[in-house]
């Protein structure tokens, strides 16, 4: 009989598993938070511009999600990053192409990274898979029957004969702490495993220049010593000259995670201040007048170490509830570490 999996996130582990488990004929429920899916894979429109405010570029390399965008989804839109980053000092000097990132290739989508999970969302059997979103689980019950997914007020959303977790580790650690599993000293040891991983925050400004803007020096700026506020400073026009009016400019300042932790919650007018004059130690005035200006924040941005799968997931613990992520596998967050992990814990519920 086939089984219905609710997956809890749409990022791309939930897209991931969606994906795996559709392709060996189960039926997914993807239940995601926000009004779009991708997660991290994120894009902001803004009149006529196009900024990736989340995750910049895709590092793919020998991956499963490498091969999956080059070889299985349509190419039409990927583009490869061919510009350098370089570094910047902390007295704003800029320093030739660090080697240790030109060897690496990076890849976007032309209208934006959000292009990734759509096209992962869109090759999904309908037949198979629906998506909700807008939907908060609050808790998942377990039962002789299945499992009963209810929204923060107790109500229920949805049942299913299993449940991926896809949400960031301190976000599943609280769901299932909030649950009614009937493994509950097992429950208990994976949450803690769970929450020995904690995650950085991010302030992403979004500036938008009018034409004439200056030349980008490079697709990206990277804080060479880490001691400055701003930590990365990526132009958008130059992954692809269509993000912008003719002559315009985007650019996205990520500020570094002490800096984004300490000021998370400061008014957005004191970050521009910071921002700018940041920009400013750099460019002299040549940045000094954006047309138009906005703040993502990111409160799980990037995970602090990682915890391993097995251990969040023991063979003996019942496979109707697997938790998945970035958090789950080496690599810093990347976002083919967070496809792997989808395919691993759709595989564990095939096995």
């Amino acid at each position: 009989m086939r089984k219905t999996v609710a997956i809890i996130g749409a990022g791309l582990a939930g897209l991931a598993a969606a994906r795996r488990l559709t392709e060996a004929g189960e039926h997914v429920l993807l239940l995601e938070k926000s009004r779009g899916v991708g997660g991290r894979a994120a894009t902001r429109r803004v009149g006529d511009y196009v900024l990736d405010h989340g995750a910049q570029v895709l590092k793919t390399d020998g991956s499963l999600l490498g091969d999956v965008m080059q070889r299985e989804l349509p190419t039409k839109d990927l583009l490869e990053v061919d510009p350098p980053i370089q570094l910047y000092a902390a007295n704003g000097s800029l320093t030739p192409p660090d080697p240790k990132y030109a060897g690496e290739r990076k890849f976007c989508y032309r209208n934006g990274m959000t292009t990734l999970p759509k096209l992962l969302l869109a090759a999904l059997p309908p037949e198979l898979s629906e998506l909700r979103l807008n939907v908060r689980v609050g808790s998942i019950e377990e039962n002789g029957a299945g499992l009963e997914l209810l929204d923060d007020e107790g109500h229920e959303l949805c049942r299913a004969d299993a449940v991926i977790v896809s949400a960031p580790a301190p976000q599943a650690a609280d769901l299932l702490e909030a649950s009614h599993l009937l493994d509950r000293e097992g429950t208990a040891r994976r949450v803690e495993a769970l929450r020995r991983v904690s995650f950085t925050a991010c302030l992403s400004v979004l500036l938008g220049y009018a034409a004439p803007a200056p030349v980008a020096p490079a697709y990206a700026l990277l804080a060479a010593d880490r001691s400055r506020p701003l930590l990365w400073l990526a132009f958008e026009q130059a992954k692809s000259p269509e993000r912008v009016p003719v002559g315009a400019a985007a650019l996205i300042a990520q500020l570094g995670p002490d800096f984004s932790r300490d000021q998370y919650e400061t008014s957005d007018e004191e970050i521009f201040a910071v921002t700018m004059a940041e920009l400013k130690s750099i460019f002299g005035n040549a940045y000094a007048t954006p047309e138009w200006k906005q703040i993502k924040r990111w409160r799980y941005s990037q995970p602090m170490g990682c915890v391993n799968f097995a251990e969040v997931n023991p063979t003996e613990a019942s496979r109707k509830v697997l938790v998945c992520g970035d958090a789950l596998r080496p690599g810093n967050g990347r976002m083919h570490e967070a496809y792997a992990s989808g395919i691993e814990a759709a595989q564990r519920l095939l096995d």
